[in-house]
């Protein structure tokens, strides 16, 4: 197992998001004898406005560098990031769900944000490691609906190809009906890593590769929610909206049943970096089954709050992933309780309102 250092270099690509933010806050929380130099890719100016607010300190001590990529789908958008970069941990993805141009508004710009990425970093001589944040997205096969008693591995695959999903003419309706809304998203999550593992395969760089494949992710932001509710992520606006229900509302439908709290997604990107035995892997991370209707419960037990009451059927697919205890060493997840109830009391004070 390697270790990080005060003249080690990690690029965080996308480092405003939920994820990423985390990552960069737990790599500068390290020890200083651990504590590598952050550098981390944004958008815009704009964009960057909440990692100056809450890493000043570390911006005027050059612990953390700011870099600014407008778009990350460009050739050679990453050709100056990537330089004596030691790790990367390639987050930055577009989530867009019922795109009408599919294949111009999801899929070019995530596989090509994800190749873009790769072949810049091909030669570059002082990197060990690459970890790419995936998607369970790519792992399930939706067509198989909540497929009770099947259980899903890394060896698991969404089997839509891009021809499929670029199709103006695809025909959603011959996937069930809570997964229609996604498909192309999810196509574009499946694409993306199987054009990083060809990329990989076909330019056999020195430096390893990894994949994180998260469920749905629930947990507090690191960078203030300036527009409270409306600043969460898709999946933590989800827990929001469980919250905000009342006793007689209908739930959302059950589509993806599986969280994972987002530091521990940070965790898992930081440890598969400095392990070498992550080469190659894909780690699905997964800590609690739970229905919307366990949300409620959660929120009523613990927040003594006031939400839908419904009961959701919990027959659904189960997850193997024992490579994240066995080879990133994460043996225990934050409790799914915290998870949902850090989310929730995050919103309510940014807000200054009680759902």
């Amino acid at each position: 197992m390697e270790s990080h250092t005060p003249s080690s270099r990690v690029l965080i690509t996308g480092a405003n998001g939920h994820v990423a933010q985390h990552v960069v806050s737990q790599l500068l929380s390290r020890p200083e004898a651990e504590r590598p130099i952050v550098r981390a890719t944004v958008r815009s100016e704009h964009s960057a406005a909440g990692l100056r607010k809450v890493f000043a300190t570390e911006i005027d001590n050059g612990t953390l560098e700011l870099v600014y990529i407008p778009d990350i789908a460009k050739p050679r958008a990453f050709n100056q990031a990537v330089n004596d970069c030691t790790y990367i941990a390639h987050i930055a993805s577009p989530l867009v769900v019922g795109a009408e141009k599919v294949e111009q508004d999801v899929l070019i710009p995530a596989v090509r944000g994800t190749t873009s990425l790769l072949a810049s970093a091909k030669n570059v001589p002082t990197l060990k490691a690459v970890a790419i944040t995936g998607s369970f997205a790519s792992v399930l096969d939706p067509m198989y609906d909540l497929r009770p008693g099947y259980t899903y591995s890394q060896k698991d695959w969404n089997p839509i190809t891009y021809e499929e999903a670029a199709d103006p003419n695809l025909d959603l309706t011959a996937w069930p009906e809570r997964y229609r809304n996604f498909i192309t998203y999810m196509a574009s999550k499946k694409l993306a890593e199987t054009a990083a593992w060809d990329l990989f395969r076909e330019i056999k760089p020195a430096w390893r590769l990894s994949l994180v494949c998260p469920t749905y992710i629930g947990g507090p932001s690191i960078l203030p929610l300036a527009k409270g509710a409306d600043s969460l992520s898709f999946s933590t606006g989800l827990i929001w909206n469980v919250a905000t229900s009342k006793p007689g509302d209908k739930l959302p439908a059950v589509d993806f049943p599986n969280w994972i709290d987002v530091r521990d997604v940070a965790k898992a990107h930081i440890e598969a970096l400095v392990r070498p035995a992550a080469s190659g892997e894909r780690f699905i991370l997964a800590s609690r089954m739970a229905t919307y209707t366990d949300i409620a419960d959660i929120l009523r037990r613990e927040l003594g709050l006031d939400c839908s009451t419904e009961k959701q059927d919990s027959s659904h697919y189960d997850i193997e992933a024992k490579n994240c205890a066995e080879i990133l060493g994460i043996k225990e997840w934050i409790p799914f309780e915290r998870t949902v109830c850090d989310t929730v009391q995050q919103v309510q004070t940014s807000a200054h309102i009680d759902p």
